[in-house]
């Protein structure tokens, strides 16, 4: 027996279609996948607030998790999850710090969210794209969700440019 006819045999194991052979003979999982960006929104960044980011579009959303009037992601599957992202920032001067946080559930400062600061003695942030925490988030699969946060000593302007583009990403490595 040939390893196509084992793989396609795991294609129909207990009348699932969990995954996809691909006709390059390459096997497509059907996992719950993420990507939403922002471009030139110009939202706006108080001085010390933790600001809630939006997002603009859905680049893919293979489950329809997002929630595009909450600016939140519901993933309908349990596991533990891959998150991460960049955000562009304009300050109108130097700041001294920037915190990024992927936040569950609503939680302002959680040990399970994952939280980046940008932190200097003096104003020497500026203008860029700052990267977002990376890491593993356990999702409940049916009422966990995440968004993400920002905050600043100082004033900015959140997606302040088509290029490059800010974007959050999510996707499901383990599942429980």
């Amino acid at each position: 027996m040939s390893s196509t006819l084992r793989v396609n045999e795991l294609q129909n194991l207990n009348g699932t279609s969990a995954m996809a052979i691909h006709n390059s003979g390459l096997i497509l999982p059907k996992i719950p996948i993420l990507q939403v960006n922002a471009t030139d929104i110009d939202q706006s960044l108080s001085a010390g607030t933790n600001t809630k980011i939006q997002w603009e579009n859905v680049e893919i959303d293979t489950i329809g998790g997002w929630d595009s009037s909450n600016h939140r992601y519901t993933p309908t599957v349990a596991g533990y999850y891959l998150m991460g992202g960049v955000v562009r920032y304009n300050f109108p001067s130097d700041v001294e710090y920037v915190i990024l946080s992927i936040n569950k559930n609503g939680s302002t400062v959680d040990a399970e969210d994952l939280r980046t600061q940008y932190n200097h003695g003096s104003d020497t942030i500026d203008n860029g794209s700052y990267p977002m925490p990376t890491g593993y988030m356990f999702m409940n699969g049916t009422s966990d969700y995440v968004e993400i946060y920002t905050s600043s000593d100082e004033t900015a302007t959140i997606h302040d440019s088509a290029i490059p583009k800010s974007y959050f990403f999510s996707q499901l490595v383990h599942a429980t």
